[in-house]
């Protein structure tokens, strides 16, 4: 049932014997009844200070990882700030314009300079805590189990993947379109007003250009339609908790069909996009090698994040090959471990669906939010903390519906609040310390290779950092030691390939960057360095096969060009090299290794003209 117009809606649980309904809805005061002025802004204001100062230690942090292709590349000169929103507006596809333009207005005030980006993802998240806090007195009657879920949002660690690291904009970004959409429904449902479902439908494209899993705002305001409708008594007595679930799905679709037929029609034109048009993931197998494994898997990873969730003490930036092992096996223990508490879970959540539908609801969102990253559509992440954004928003409502009743009593035990205080003291006290760890690439892998010692991905990127920094020895180490853990990581050969052609070992360098590249034509980097490795030792032909096959890609064609001048300008063919040159700078106008080698051939062309002068 939908309250009056201009009335705020919220669960309630009857009596059965007095033919109660379970779910059925009471007008309560809308928020707005509350004044901004009063006890609603304070709350707000008490969100956004949290925010404030559990991420006010992140703003000196730098650029890393993704950042530097999704950030730092995106804005180099000429190359079009807004390239990506107008790509997808001419037609063409384009991975994620929406986060790439909010990038692009950070850059107009910033530059390059990581603050301005720290502050714009610390500020989306103080908004989306005010979301969080907005949903959560809606479905709840008093203030302070909103605020309590609010707070356990915006203060989390688990959040630092999203808010302090950069690229993290994605989940941000996109989960704040999704809390505003899912709030607009609600406001919809209470009042009927049509632009409050405008609203909503408007919000779904835009969370999902911002990241593909803002797909899941129709399915969210279906799971809320389902769940507020759940009776359990009619006119012929008590019926079954299935039949009454079915029931309600069944309620809420016939009724809401003006609105779930163009959300259907739109989630899936959207999901084709992504999955035919962009393809934005390199993995194209099951992870286990068929799809009972990866359900399986599946189990242990969603209690992973139920886990890190309760208890957020150890925290990683990788979760890749081995950092997180994979069921490969119908005899994996753990596997079936955690198919068993999640069935204890499920009738806990079954009985709570039945007594107290908000609560329940809160456990809805999370597995909903969850479905995108649940690898029914494979992708190459088989987990990451940045993945609970949104599911968090399910978790924290969970807790708070819990503790509702025992918050909602005028007068609150002491020993409850004490008790949500310190706990929500020591979350914002570990967020602080986690923004730490992501202060520089160093700091973020050394800490990364500390927590998962057998990620050979993290051990990659650790040795990478130490190679950008001269420091060879320890780079060797790590690089060495990544390979180790998985021989067919072409990232890994190809840095230890790089290091080993720095040193001058140049044999051992071909060794590497051959293995890297064998059976991968598509690698640009690794072939680029092959070919500077080939050049060195005098191998003019095979060189320039490498720098050609590289200018088929777009991120190395700059690079490609500018080997290609060398290899050019080392034949005496000035006019070539030359041409080559002005490529990679119309390609990359601050390549400065261009700049320089366009330099000494104008220094080389003028020298001979002299000579050549000297000798008439």
């Amino acid at each position: 049932m939908v309250g009056r117009a201009g009335r705020r809606v919220a669960f309630r649980s009857t009596d059965r014997r007095r033919g109660g309904i379970v779910g059925k809805w009471t007008g309560l005061k809308p928020p707005s009844a509350e004044g901004w002025l009063g006890r609603q802004s304070i709350a707000l204001l008490i969100l956004l200070v949290a925010v404030g100062v559990v991420y006010s230690n992140s703003f000196d942090n730098e650029f890393l990882f993704d950042d530097l292709e999704t950030i730092v590349e995106l804005h180099r000169p000429g190359s079009g700030p807004f390239q990506q929103l107008e790509a997808l507006l001419g037609g063409r596809s384009a991975y994620r314009p929406v986060r790439s333009a909010s990038y692009a207005m950070d850059y107009a005030i910033s530059g390059l300079d990581p603050w301005g980006y720290h502050l714009t993802n610390t500020a989306l998240h103080g908004l989306s805590a005010i979301c969080v806090y907005l949903i959560a007195r809606t479905l709840f009657a008093s203030p302070l189990p909103a605020l309590l879920a609010a707070l356990l949002f915006a203060v989390h660690p688990i959040q630092t993947e999203s808010v302090t690291y950069l690229s993290g904009r994605r989940d941000v970004l996109s989960g704040l379109f999704v809390l505003i959409g899912f709030y607009s429904f609600l406001r919809y449902r209470q009042s009927r007003r049509v632009r409050d479902l405008v609203l909503t439908i408007l919000l779904c494209p835009l969370a999902f250009f911002t990241k593909e899993s803002g797909i899941i705002l129709p399915l969210l305001c279906l799971g809320y339609d389902v769940v507020s409708r759940i009776k359990r008594s009619g006119p012929d007595g008590e019926v079954s908790g299935i039949r009454a679930i079915w029931s309600a799905a069944s309620t809420a679709v016939r009724e809401g069909r003006w609105f779930y037929l163009p959300a259907g029609v739109l989630t899936g034109a959207l999901a084709f996009y992504v999955l035919f048009l962009v393809r934005g993931t390199s993995q194209r197998a099951w992870h286990g090698g068929s799809l009972e494994m990866t359900l399986l898997t599946m189990a242990r990873v969603f209690l992973r994040y139920l886990a890190l969730l309760l208890f957020p003490m150890t925290l990683n930036a990788d979760y890749s090959y081995n950092a997180f092992s994979i069921t490969t096996s119908w005899a994996d223990p753990t596997a079936w471990l955690a198919v068993a508490i999640w069935g204890g879970l499920g009738v806990a959540w079954y009985r709570l669906l039945l007594q107290r539908p908000p609560v329940a609801f809160g456990g809805l969102w999370f597995l909903i939010a969850l479905l995108p990253v649940s690898q029914i559509i494979p992708h190459h992440d088989l987990m990451a903390e940045h993945f609970l954004y949104v599911p968090s928003v399910g978790f924290a409502l969970l807790v708070a519906g819990l503790l509702e009743p025992v918050l909602s009593r005028p007068r609150p035990s002491a020993a409850i609040a004490t008790a949500c205080i310190l706990v929500l003291s020591l979350l914002a006290v570990r967020t602080v310390v986690r923004n730490a760890d992501w202060k520089d690439e160093l700091t973020l892998w050394s800490k990364t290779v500390q927590t998962a010692p057998e990620s050979a991905r993290a051990r990659n990127n650790l040795g990478a950092a130490y190679l950008r920094r001269g420091q060879f020895n320890q780079a060797e180490e790590q690089l060495a030691a990544a390979v180790a853990i998985q021989p067919d990581l072409t990232v890994a050969r190809g840095n230890l390939g790089k290091l080993l052609m720095d040193r001058g070992d140049l044999v051992r360098a071909e060794e590497e960057l051959e293995k890297a590249l064998a059976g991968r034509s598509r690698e640009t980097i690794p072939r680029l360095w092959l070919g500077a490795v080939y050049l060195k030792q005098g191998k003019a032909t095979e060189a320039e096969a490498q720098f050609q096959q590289a200018l088929t890609h777009p991120r190395s064609a700059a690079y490609a060009h500018n080997n290609l001048g060398v290899l050019l300008a080392n034949r005496d063919q000035p006019a070539e090299a030359e041409a080559a040159f002005r490529e990679a700078l119309r390609l990359m106008p601050d390549l400065l290794e261009a700049k320089d080698n366009l330099r000494r051939l104008s220094t080389r062309q003028e020298i001979s003209v002299l000579k050549n002068r000297d000798r008439k």
